[in-house]
């Protein structure tokens, strides 16, 4: 494999991923915006049509991308050795790239309600409702556990990486030996 099939690769991934992340964001905000007219939903249409055009650059031009980065200079070789790439090798970048990904996707939200839960707790009037409705600031409690889990789980991931996949492929070892 060449590394400019690597990088095409990666690009590719991101872009997949970019579309994708932009698709879950825009289906509940169309069903919660309040109608076709409401100022959310044309917010929501422009985000999509910028991470959709985002997406199609990097699925699309990814050739461009290298040459504008110059992402192909630096190396020895042209080549890239995968042949000491493994399957254990895959896992663990994949159980990296995993929890940094929830880590990132979730952690402004996480500290978001968490700031949010703290300015209630000191404030005296608590939240007030036209100011958590202007700002769009509202304390909803099942997205702060389902962030900090998120994160935690990333968090988890990122710190026990190799035992995971020590575990995985330990299990297909032992159910491999007992099959022959």
């Amino acid at each position: 494999m060449t590394k400019t099939d690597l990088f095409r690769a990666i690009i590719k991934t991101f872009g997949i991923y970019c579309f994708i992340e932009a698709l879950f964001r825009l289906i509940p905000n169309i069903s919660f915006s309040g109608g076709f007219y409401s100022f959310s939903l044309i917010v929501s249409t422009v985000y999509l049509l910028i991470t959709g055009f985002i997406a199609f650059l990097l699925l699309f031009g990814t050739d461009r991308i290298i040459k504008l980065f110059r992402l192909e200079k630096g190396f020895d070789s042209n080549n890239i050795d995968a042949s000491h790439l493994n399957e254990e090798g895959l896992l663990k970048l994949g159980l990296i790239l995993i929890g940094l990904l929830m880590i990132v996707d979730n952690i402004a939200q996480f500290l978001n309600y968490c700031y949010l839960l703290f300015k209630k707790q000191i404030s005296a009037n608590g939240l007030d409702e036209i100011d958590g409705m202007m700002l769009d600031q509202q304390l909803d409690y099942n997205w702060w556990v389902i962030s900090g889990l998120n994160v935690l789980i990333g968090f988890i991931l990122l710190t026990n990486y190799k035992r995971i996949s020590s575990f995985f492929t330990a299990k297909e070892i032992k159910l491999g030996d007992s099959e022959e």
